[in-house]
């Protein structure tokens, strides 16, 4: 595993320190009417952005360093909008893993490089561990019937369940270390087992997985030694929030924009420095403007969403019921830097309908028509528990996610200021509608 470095972000991110608390006055500017606002978003800002925030492989992992002098760049932006500045900080346990390697003792002529520790993934012993190799396809319960996994090294290809879960059933099965690989991706991915595991867990590229998996169909006993090298610690993570405050707010409602900037153990530049650059750039265009909308909006950096939603958790946990009841509508941006399409998911098919279509209808009206999904594993999802209306937007296709391929190369800037002009249209032209 690549040794961490965050020289280049921390140099262009660190400023005076933020007290744990900070404000600043909103700047004065003649406000214009709703129906006049054209926002004018800049390309060249936003990849500023993403470029500072992705310039390290691993720069943004969450309680450590580089996700700290990134939550200070995100706050000094905010500042300089004009936006009141506070910050939410929260315990977490911050995962490192200094090395991670696999041999096949049984043929050394048989190569892996690049494999992965998952977050979270217990260490070996010094000298790792051997044991021989057994395919459990998906590594459902049903695939180890009639197997004998105890004291073997589990083989299992990713989909369907968490990691986390299979990686206990693998436990629980007698197994002594567990290795993935993405049936249908190709380099080792990122990924996290949201708590510390018994086992260690490792991921590998598409074609090592099939070079193994063909060994062991060949009839060959493969024996294999996988070592990890990691460390879990106790640490803190922040939430970094942006008030734009309304212009008339008699209902005290409030509208909330979030997205998360930490990332796994790969430059993370759409997943997820492109949803930051996005809602700091829809700051600036109503703060320039000075936009009067009915409710404030809070522009919501969160930390540690890649090891299990912490920060979006803590941010919902701590709000008051009348808080909770204050909230219109919560928006996340997650990976919308590349792609043709978007796909809008709340938690499940019932949940957050009101939202989700007058969302679709929005894209519609620009010209695409989203995909409706559902998923749990983002950060509108502690939102949407909390019987607030919750929607994530992502853009794609994009497979790149969690690999070192997620670079600042991959982006689009066009497509982030599609982002842009949907939750603006959204903020200015839709939402207002529910409270007027």
């Amino acid at each position: 595993m690549k040794r961490r470095t965050i020289g280049l972000l921390i140099a262009a991110i660190l400023v005076p320190a933020l007290l744990s608390i900070t404000s600043c006055s909103l700047i004065s500017r003649n406000e214009i009417g709703r129906d006049d606002f054209v926002p004018d978003f800049s390309q060249e800002r936003m990849l500023e952005t993403i470029k500072i925030l992705s310039a390290e492989d691993g720069g943004r992992i969450a309680g450590f360093a580089g996700e700290k002098a990134a939550a200070e760049y995100i706050a000094r932006q905010f500042r300089e909008i004009g936006l009141e500045v506070s910050e939410q900080s929260f315990p977490i346990k911050a995962f490192t893993c200094n090395n991670v390697s696999i041999d096949v003792i049984s043929d050394a002529s048989k190569k892996i490089e690049g494999a992965k520790a998952l977050t979270y993934s217990a260490a070996t012993p010094p000298g790792g561990i051997e044991a021989e190799l057994i395919s459990l396809g998906m590594g459902t319960a049903d695939e180890y019937k009639d197997k004998d996994a105890k004291g073997k090294i589990a083989l299992i290809q990713r989909g369907g369940e968490y990691f986390y879960i299979k990686t206990g059933r693998a436990y629980e099965m007698g197994a002594v270390a567990v290795v993935f690989y993405d049936p249908d991706g190709g380099e080792a991915v990122s990924a996290t087992l949201t708590k510390l595991s018994a086992i260690p867990a490792i991921s590998i590229s598409h074609a090592n997985g099939e070079m193994l998996e063909n060994s062991i169909k060949d009839g060959d006993s493969v024996e294999i030694r996988v070592m990890v090298d990691s460390i879990t610690e106790d640490s803190t993570s922040t939430n970094v929030i942006g008030l734009y405050k309304a212009a008339k707010n008699t209902g005290g409602m409030r509208v909330i924009v979030g997205a998360h900037y930490d990332g796994v153990d790969t430059p993370a530049a759409n997943d997820n420095a492109s949803g930051i650059a996005a809602i700091i750039e829809m700051a600036r265009a109503l703060s320039e403007q000075r936009i009067p909308l009915p409710y404030d909006v809070m522009f919501v950096a969160f930390g540690a969403e890649e090891i299990g939603l912490v920060g979006s958790t803590t941010f919902v946990n701590r709000m008051k019921t009348e808080e909770k009841e204050s909230v219109l509508a919560m928006l996340n941006l997650d990976m919308v830097g590349v792609g043709n399409s978007f796909e809008l998911y709340t938690v499940d098919e019932g949940s957050s309908i009101r939202f989700r279509d007058m969302a679709k209808e929005t894209l519609n009206q620009m010209g695409y028509d989203p995909a409706i999904l559902a998923t749990d594993r983002s950060d509108h999802a502690p939102f949407a528990f909390a019987g607030i209306q919750a929607l994530f937007i992502q853009a794609g296709p994009y497979d790149a996610y969690h690999t070192d391929f997620d670079t600042l190369s991959a982006i689009q800037p066009e497509v982030l200021v599609k982002v842009c002009e949907f939750g603006t249209r959204l903020l200015v032209d839709k939402l207002p509608l529910w409270v007027e």
